[in-house]
């Protein structure tokens, strides 16, 4: 049992980590936030309740993900930290469906107590309590919890699964400002990543037509391709060395119990009810510093959008539509995650 409980912590670190970790800008600077170590010791080796993150009325709940590079540069003296990757996860438990939000490091908004500047600058003018205020008003949310997952765990999570496949462009670019200067050198053609030459493959940019936005586009697959690999048996024999990347690395409000229950909640979805998108927007240059400026009423339509899908969700409409195959997969599904919820409710009482 020495292992039973962080496995349900690696598990949920792998799929948020998808939606976080594996998307990150990666324009190194930042420190790593405070941890939550002292209730991982004292429940190490015990199996954890799962406890629900949903109340009674099944309301959507809005996690937000954010990323911290701790790299060094030569264009920053100091410890300032920068979320180099913001996204809002949605989770709406009473249809089952998640939405996974990407917002543009670059957008231009107005930060409480500053000039203008680019979202991810609130982390580093006022840590994450201005962080999540600053996204709050952006997208009219309400944020429940939120993740911070620092980009070393990148490099490591795909050494320890083995590598990732995927298609690379013919690329080379070398950027001086890391230490050690970053060097990419892809040729064109399907690859198993390491862990280094994924981080690699998550920075380029310039090959793209519209930079930012393919870009993510890319990763987002990329994030796919960890979640179907963490699925597979095999990954039980590297348990010990995942969960020490996980613990290393994720800082969260989240109860040990919770992360447990979303482990579980995120392993019973299917890859079709989740949902990867991206604000997108136009360059826009101030003062000669480029911006990314996105229209903030189609930000929170987005949002709204997704919040809405439960009104009009017509489960037997839904069901009617399958073939005889997906609706067995689906009921079996569903009947999961029901099990789950009831199991998690009848424990926390």
């Amino acid at each position: 049992m020495k292992y039973v409980y962080r496995i349900f912590i690696f598990i949920t670190v792998v799929f948020l980590l998808g939606a976080l970790g594996l998307t990150f800008i990666f324009s190194p600077r930042g420190a790593q936030l405070g941890s939550n170590k002292s209730e991982a010791k004292k429940t190490e080796d015990q199996e954890p309740k799962k406890v629900s993150v949903f109340d009674e009325d099944k309301d959507i709940v809005h996690i937000l993900l954010i990323g911290v590079d701790q790299s060094e540069v030569t264009y920053v003296s100091d410890n300032s930290q920068r979320a180099d990757t913001i996204m809002l996860l949605s989770i709406d438990p009473k249809i089952d469906k998640v939405q996974i939000l990407s917002i543009p490091r670059d957008t231009y908004i107005k930060i409480k107590g500053y000039d203008n500047y680019k979202m991810n600058a609130a982390y580093a003018r006022g840590g994450l309590e201005l962080q999540v205020e600053m996204v709050e008003n952006f997208l009219n949310v309400d944020i429940d919890h939120y993740i911070t997952v620092n980009y070393d765990a990148v490099k490591e999570l795909v050494d320890a699964i083995g590598g990732v496949e995927v298609y690379t462009p013919k690329y080379k670019y070398t950027d001086p400002s890391t230490i050690p200067p970053l060097e990419i050198d892809f040729e064109e053609g399907l690859h198993l990543l390491d862990g280094e030459d994924s981080v690699k493959y998550l920075r380029i940019r310039k090959i793209y037509k519209n930079q930012d936005i393919d870009r993510i586009k890319a990763q987002q697959d990329f994030i796919m391709k960890i979640f179907d690999k963490m699925q597979s048996p095999s990954l039980i024999l590297k348990l010990p060395k995942l969960v020490s990347i996980a613990n290393r690395n994720i800082e969260t409000d989240l109860s040990y119990g919770e992360l447990a229950f979303l482990a579980y909640y995120g392993l019973s979805l299917d890859k079709s009810d989740i949902n990867m998108t991206a604000l997108e927007g136009s360059r826009y240059v101030r003062n000669h510093i480029d911006y990314y400026k996105i229209d903030k009423t189609y930000a929170q339509s987005v949002v709204k959008d997704f919040t809405s899908l439960r009104d009009n969700y017509n489960e037997d409409e839904d069901l009617s539509n399958m073939t005889e195959e997906e609706r067995a997969k689906y009921l079996e599904q569903k009947e999961k995650l029901e099990n789950l919820k009831s199991e998690s409710e009848t424990k926390s009482n």
